[in-house]
């Protein structure tokens, strides 16, 4: 009786030991690539290009969602979504669907992982290997709504990728444009970079703006509800909203001129 804590006592110790010294020696290793990282001649620094006028004219300020962002994506979206009926607004209507059954999915996986902790607590076997079994169940129709979500996403992408691209690429090569451009007008630098690299970005980017918009909505809307109906009453989402709203506000005026100061910082 007496021997067992002893010989954990002895192991912990040792186990104890052997960490200290590991800790040890990895802490001396990173002090020694430091130092040599110090020794080494540090490598001349190219000469920074003197800032042109033309450079502060061109300076504009960095992109941010506001209502010059949403003037510009509504001039845009009767190309990139032409009509209601076309491919684009399908994709738009199936990753809405299939949000909404990820969200349902949510709730139902926490629905089992509480009813899995109830069993734990009150030791009833059969009751904690039928909701294993529906834990098990519900993680292959989990699996299938997120890759077909992903897929809608990289399919929304690729159609809008498509539509800007043709737009653009007629109206580059129309007349004397692309001379023009090349030539005339130095407003718009690496244009082929422009219609290649930073259009399937934008696609992207757009893609998952719409998802990182409606997904938390579609969440507030179906949480609040199964909230209210299990707390017997819309007070207690409302009260949860509120707070984030009051919160989420006051946080953002705050961060502002930690922003400032950042954008300054990253200047210099």
């Amino acid at each position: 009786g007496m021997g067992r804590p002893a010989s954990r006592g002895r192991t912990l110790l040792f186990a104890t030991a052997i960490a200290v010294v590991i800790a040890a020696y990895r802490r001396k290793s990173f002090r020694a690539q430091q130092e040599k990282q110090k020794q080494l001649p540090a490598s001349p620094s190219p000469s920074p290009r003197p800032v042109e006028a033309s450079d502060a004219k061109t300076s504009r300020p960095g992109a941010g969602i506001d209502m010059l962002f949403l003037q510009r994506l509504m001039r845009l979206m009767p190309i990139l979504i032409p009509s209601p009926f076309c491919k684009e607004t399908a994709y738009i209507v199936l990753v809405a669907i299939l949000m909404i059954l990820r969200t349902l999915c949510d709730v139902w996986q926490i629905r089992i992982g509480t009813a899995i902790e109830t069993a734990i607590i009150s030791r009833d076997s059969r009751a904690f290997r039928r909701h294993i079994y529906s834990f098990l169940v519900a993680m292959l129709p989990n699996a299938l709504v997120n890759n077909l979500l992903k897929y809608g996403l990289n399919e929304m992408a690729l159609c809008f990728r498509t539509r800007l691209t043709k737009h653009l690429y007629g109206e580059y090569l129309h007349g004397f444009t692309y001379y023009k451009v090349s030539n005339l007008d130095n407003r718009i630098n690496n244009p082929d970079q422009l219609l290649t690299q930073d259009i399937d970005k934008f696609a992207h980017s757009l893609a998952e703006l719409y998802s990182n918009v409606s997904k938390p909505i579609l969440d507030i809307v179906i949480y609040s509800r199964k909230l209210a109906e299990n707390a017997g009453g819309l007070w207690a989402p409302g009260g949860m909203l509120a707070y984030l709203t009051l919160s989420g506000l006051l946080l953002t005026h705050l961060r502002r001129p930690i922003g400032h100061y950042t954008e300054r910082e990253q200047r210099l």
